[in-house]
């Protein structure tokens, strides 16, 4: 063992007291080590050396699982209205739901027209018809409650009420003595007869005739009738005039009650 101490000594004391000691103890050749001495109280600690430098940071590791959703916060203040977006497709028609309930009755509307009185008469002569005087229709097709005299050409209607009427005549011109060819319109004028003359309504050729030439004289009227009372149609030209036929009618005549 102190051949091993010397080498030592001699490879690593160099000139140290420490060395010295060593070598001393060597030389003066130590006896056996002694019993190890019971250990001595502990000393205080010694500072906290000095932090030293931060590592490096190393890799970042795995996402751990999501937590559980939070609770729902309050909700924020309602933002302004957007545009309006274009409008979608129409969607199919619904089932047509259960029919309502019906309805009150309504009130009763007016009465509608009275046609229980009526006549119509026609013509199929050429007979001449004088200035100022009636036109004598001689056929009655139909007539109820209201009559026609052929002789005197009058209407009788006996119900009191408004009446319409309808008439058409084919005439020609017809030269009277002392009067030349000269054009005229020819005319018609519907009267009340009875109990006093009354005009209700007139009409005439829409062009001048000359003379034997013919025209149609047509028109109508809405009236009110008098009970009893008789009307008839009057040639109130400035000459006679001939009744025409027309592939068969001359002249034809209605009237009925509307109210």
């Amino acid at each position: 063992m102190n051949e091993e101490v010397k080498e030592i000594l001699n490879n690593d004391c160099g000139n140290s007291c420490l060395c010295e000691v060593i070598q001393c103890l060597v030389e003066c050749k130590v006896g056996p080590t002694g019993a190890t001495g019971a250990t001595g109280a502990t000393g205080p600690q010694g500072r906290t050396g000095d932090s030293g430098a931060n590592g490096a940071t190393g890799p970042t590791g795995p996402t751990g699982p999501r937590g559980a959703t939070g609770p729902t916060g309050p909700a924020g203040a309602t933002g302004a209205t957007g545009p309006t977006g274009p409008a979608g497709a129409t969607g199919a028609t619904g089932a047509t739901g259960a029919t309502g309930p019906t309805g009150a009755t309504g009130p009763t509307g007016p009465a509608g027209a009275n046609l229980d009185s009526y006549a119509m008469v026609h013509d199929e002569t050429n007979s001449t018809v004088p200035m100022q005087n009636p036109i004598l229709f001689q056929t009655t097709n139909i007539s109820n409650k209201i009559t026609y005299n052929p002789a005197t050409g009058d209407f009788s209607i006996p119900e009191p009420g408004i009446y319409i009427i309808h008439w058409w005549v084919n005439v020609r011109s017809h030269k009277n003595d002392g009067f030349d060819c000269e054009e005229r319109a020819l005319g018609i004028e519907f009267h009340q007869f009875w109990p006093n003359d009354v005009l209700i309504a007139h009409s005439s050729t829409h062009n001048k005739l000359s003379c034997c030439e013919t025209g149609t004289i047509s028109g109508n009227a809405i009236f009110e009738a008098l009970p009893g009372a008789s009307y008839r149609f009057i040639n109130t030209s400035a000459v006679d005039f001939e009744l025409v036929p027309n592939d068969l009618y001359s002249a034809c005549v209605s009237v009925t009650k509307i109210n």
